[in-house]
This record gives structure tokens, sequence and C-alpha cells, in this order.
């Protein structure tokens, strides 16, 4: 089991119930519960970051498409699909 530590942070009084109602239902404790949502939420939002730290990297290394040209190939995308005709179920 990994090592843990003790977080000490304010929440409303809603948020409080809700994470207690929840940890009620679910048959796990609050700590448990608050423990899972902020990993995966600061997960979710870490990755984000990365993604827009290595998007201004591509901007800056001039590594980007137009407007016109992203939007050409995207027509020309859904045009073939739209030629290949509804595909068969089987």
């Amino acid at each position: 089991m990994a090592k843990t530590a003790t977080l000490n942070l304010r929440v409303s009084e809603s948020l409080k119930s809700k994470l207690g109602l929840f940890a009620e239902r679910t048959q796990r404790t609050p700590s448990a519960v608050a423990e899972r949502a902020m990993e995966a939420f600061l997960d979710r939002e870490l990755e984000m970051l990365e993604a827009v730290e290595q998007s201004r990297e591509d901007f800056r290394e001039g590594r980007t498409v137009s407007h016109e040209d992203a939007m050409a190939r995207i027509r020309g995308t859904i045009d073939r699909h739209r030629s290949d005709g509804p595909r068969s179920k089987t």
C-alpha cells in the first residue's frame, strides 16, 4: 500500500454532505471517496495542462496548420466517408 499523508482542507457544508452521502451509498469512507475524486480530477487536469503546453511549444516552433487548411482536410475526410455510402451491418 502507498504511503499516506494527512491533508486538511475547507469545503462548503453542501460539498461535505455530498461526500458523506456518496461515501455512505458506496460503502466507502469519505477519505477514500475524496482521495479517488481528487486523483481523477488532478490526473485529468494535468493531462490537459500538458496538452496545452505541448500546443504552445508546437506554435512557437511553427508546427501549425492554417484554419483554411485544417477545414479543407476535415471537409475532405467528411466527403470521403459520405461517398463510401452506408455501411452494411455484418
